[in-house]
């Protein structure tokens, strides 16, 4: 058994135990929001423990009683105000680079969802090989609420494991999944007890490892990955799109209308058009569209609305 070592870094957490790994996003007064000065420390940890011989498996997760809520909001405010755009591409290309790093990671990485993974949280999950979740955990793209997109690929990553109808139901609606229903559709691969998390988190980072993923999705959910999938992102803000009946479809197309216009619009075009392309040039095209998204009015208006704790949902304006 190798002696357990402590890397000291101010924002992450790490401590290599026995062969693993163990990764923490070390934010909890802020719900382990993602900063500028967040992502180099989990690139270099990431790094350190792939390069490390004795590291066999990583977990990666959140201190406190969340994985990840997303990136840190006000950072984007203070850049759009400040008329400095190119500071959030730099740091969504900073977010790809890391979640990149994961995803070709030789070694098995392992997401431990102890609370909400939203946003870039969830953007973490899913470019790990498993998720594994205790039953409180919850799932979600809220960023259409708030005027923009997923930018840490999610716009890319959703869709090749979820599917093109659910990766648009979840960003378009910005829907929050709990445990069980993200473990229906495919975005967690295991729910386990609160007490048993950590263990189990361990002894799958460990290996062997398994080839597969995700696991089939619940059939329960066809209907919505159909009409998603089927339905243009305007018609359903609109509410013309046709749910022949169905309450659940109301309910979903109700949500689509609440926000922003532009981020609909241009998430749309970016999950079409990268289904086309191969998954490196489609990461590209994400950024692309960072510069017009966070240029809105839109986009000032919703991450103001959510850092003033407003109740309801803004009164976006479609520019």
């Amino acid at each position: 058994m190798d002696t357990p070592t402590l890397l000291a870094l101010s924002l992450v957490k790490v401590d290599v135990s026995e062969g693993i790994a163990t990764i923490t996003v070390n934010r909890p007064s802020a719900l382990n929001a993602i900063s500028p000065a967040v992502l180099p420390q989990l690139q270099r940890a990431v790094d350190e423990a792939i390069a490390n011989p004795e590291v066999r498996g990583i977990v990666l997760g959140g201190e406190g009683k969340v994985f990840v809520v997303g990136a840190d909001v006000n950072f984007f405010i203070r850049n759009i105000e400040a008329g400095d755009i190119p500071r959030i591409i730099q740091f969504s290309l900073s977010g790809h680079r890391f979640l990149n790093t994961i995803d070709r990671s030789p070694k098995p990485v392992v997401a431990r969802v102890n609370g909400a993974a939203l946003g870039g949280g969830l953007e973490f999950a899913l470019a790990c090989d498993r998720v594994v979740a205790s039953p409180g955990a919850s799932f979600g793209f809220p960023e259409t609420g708030l005027g923009i997109f997923p930018g840490f690929g999610g716009t890319q990553r959703a869709p090749r494991a979820l599917g093109m109808g659910l990766a648009k139901w979840l960003i378009y609606t910005g829907k929050t999944l709990s445990a069980a229903d993200a473990l229906k559709i495919g975005v967690v691969d295991h729910i386990v007890p609160a007490d048993q998390l950590e263990g189990v988190c361990r002894a799958i980072a460990a290996g062997p490892f398994p080839p597969a993923k995700r696991r089939p999705r619940s059939p329960e959910f066809a209907a919505i990955e159909q009409f998603f999938e089927q339905s243009p992102a305007e018609d359903l803000r609109l509410g013309t799109a046709d749910t022949l009946g169905d309450p659940v479809l109301v309910r979903a197309m109700k949500a689509v209308a609440t926000k922003a216009p532009v981020a609909l619009r241009l998430v749309e075009r970016i999950i079409d058009e990268g289904a086309q392309q191969p998954f490196e040039d489609a990461l590209k095209l994400e950024i692309a569209y960072v510069t017009e998204v966070f240029s809105t009015t839109d986009a000032h208006l919703g991450l103001t609305f959510r850092v003033s704790r407003q109740l309801g949902n803004p009164d976006f304006t479609g520019h």
